[in-house]
């Protein structure tokens, strides 16, 4: 008998087993034996029996180990949130089941993946948790930027995805793995479908999604590698390169907003405390070092009736400690402001670094990083800047508002007083942002507004550097847009920039 290959669909798992608590397995005989005597065990607890936890996200958490001898790593999905249950009971199969059948199918179809060995229903306190067992391979996660042949290998991976009809819903850099060789492996398929022949605007959906912590998605200059990659399997369309700019913006303003929403809810970049009855909750900025205790507990403490505010008024107080600036405001206005700093974060725009949000019934408070250097006005007036300092300030500044413009983000707010410079890192920061509102990037109303008022604010100082500053701000304003795929209609933002400049100033001449 001649041996044949499994058939798409056939699953290579054969030991099945349920257990009276309600756990289950379905897994090779190679560990089999090991994973039914840790499912006796609740989840919180299998560090405790040879396994590591690697990762904690929100909706999983990642252990590795051994398993009979056999270094594996397993995923454990969440089960305790209305989203988890009302998913588990509307589908047919759990997370883990579909995942593993996702990666044979890929391995089915030639696809370079990690193995599945087993999944299953695991205990976690009164839940019972999804699980994929899968086989683990000595590789490290792909990054851009990257040298050009792990990224042309992760290329032509993704290609071979594309061409093989599966498309993956979360295929990002972080979901596929290089080994010592540079070989490209995937790891992460628990979102797939089988679409057949993929369109041209399906396939560029695919790479702005993978190539979307990059400004120009794939078409930017560190994915050139990784585009030659894709291609190498032959060329596409025409038009493909301006399906991919249209796909690239798109992502781009899905993102920033999903990304803002990460700021109340636990992720990798927040920690949502629970609610408490008559108790302030706290959301904490993880950052990549995490919030120690100490500075938790020393922002805990804080009482406004214990300091004097530097500013006080109807939308409330503004304090300046040591090592933070804290902001008082309604507790709806304290979310858009804590909302307005991740967007800040994710286009890429200067601003002091969030650390918590305090909510209570009415009122909350925003805490941030203090930036210990004075606003840009202040500098200004004292004469404290020099000719290069002035000329590296509009850089700086055009740079950052062509940005946040490009994300779709305007300021009402902005002048001189709310930015700060930070001389080591050659940037100008925006501070207070109560002014930072969420549009559309292709619509260009309030674009001149806001430079208008930055227009207005450097006519007052004195036009500090001349015609020279001006003609660098706007550089690095129209470069800024540029990177990001965009092309302004200038004349008509700056002819609407100077007439929101001279109304400003009429205004403060008659008052």
């Amino acid at each position: 008998m001649v041996p044949q290959r499994p058939t798409p669909g056939n699953q290579a798992l054969t030991h099945s087993s349920s257990f009276d608590d309600g756990t289950a397995l379905t897994a090779s005989p190679e560990v089999a034996a090991a994973l039914s005597a840790l499912l006796e065990h609740d989840v919180t607890e299998w560090s405790k029996h040879g396994l590591a936890e690697q990762k904690r996200r929100t909706v999983r958490r990642v252990y590795a180990g051994k398993l009979d001898g056999v270094a594996v790593h397993v995923k454990v999905f969440r089960a305790d949130t209305i989203a988890a249950k009302a998913r588990d009971a509307l589908r047919q199969r759990h997370k883990g089941e579909r995942e593993a059948r996702h990666l044979q199918v890929a391995l089915d179809a030639g696809l370079p993946a990690v193995r599945p060995l087993a999944y299953g229903l695991a205990k976690q306190g009164e839940q019972l948790c999804s699980y994929v067992v899968t086989q683990s391979v000595a590789a490290a996660p792909f990054g851009f930027p990257s040298d050009d042949a792990a990224a042309a290998a992760v290329g032509a991976l993704t290609r071979q995805v594309h061409d093989s009809g599966l498309e993956p819903g979360d295929l990002h850099p972080g979901n596929v793995l290089l080994d010592a060789h540079g070989a490209a492996w995937l790891c992460d398929l628990t979102s797939m479908r089988r679409g057949g022949d993929l369109s041209m605007r399906r396939r560029a959906a695919g790479l702005a999604f993978f190539c979307n912590p990059l400004d120009a998605g794939p078409l930017d200059a560190e994915a050139r590698a990784f585009l030659r990659g894709y291609l190498a399997a032959g060329p596409m369309p025409a038009s493909f390169h301006t399906e991919l700019a249209r796909a690239t913006r798109r992502i781009r303003a899905t993102s920033l907003r999903s990304f803002g929403r990460r700021g109340q809810r636990s992720c990798r970049h927040t920690d949502a405390e629970p609610r408490q009855r008559a108790t302030p909750r706290w959301f904490w900025h993880i950052g990549d070092g995490g919030v120690p205790e100490q500075t938790r507990g020393d922002l805990a403490a804080f009482d406004p009736s214990a300091h004097t505010p530097r500013r006080s008024g109807r939308r409330g107080g503004v304090w300046l400690l040591e090592n933070w600036a804290v902001k008082q405001r309604e507790a709806g206005k304290a979310k858009k402001l804590w909302t307005a700093h991740y967007w800040l974060l994710f286009a890429g725009v200067p601003t002091p670094t969030p650390v918590a949000l305090r909510l209570q019934p009415g009122d909350g408070l925003v805490f941030a990083r203090r930036l210990h250097h004075p606003d840009l006005a202040t500098e200004l007036r004292d004469g404290a800047l020099t000719d290069a300092e002035v000329a590296a300030a509009a850089r700086a500044v055009g740079r950052a508002i062509g940005r946040m413009h490009g994300h779709g983000l305007r300021n009402r707010d902005l002048k001189f007083d709310n930015l700060v410079r930070v001389p080591d890192q050659g940037e100008v920061a925006m501070v207070d942002l109560d002014g930072v509102t969420l549009h559309s990037a292709a619509d260009t109303r309030g674009c001149g507004r806001d430079i208008g008022r930055l227009l207005a604010a450097w006519r007052d100082a004195g036009q500090p550097g001349g015609s020279a500053s001006a003609a660098r701000f706007l550089f690095a304003y129209v470069r800024a847009r540029r990177r990001l795929l965009q092309d302004p209609p200038m004349s008509r933002i700056l002819s609407r920039a100077d007439k929101r400049a001279r109304e400003w100033q009429r205004g403060r001449s008659a008052r």
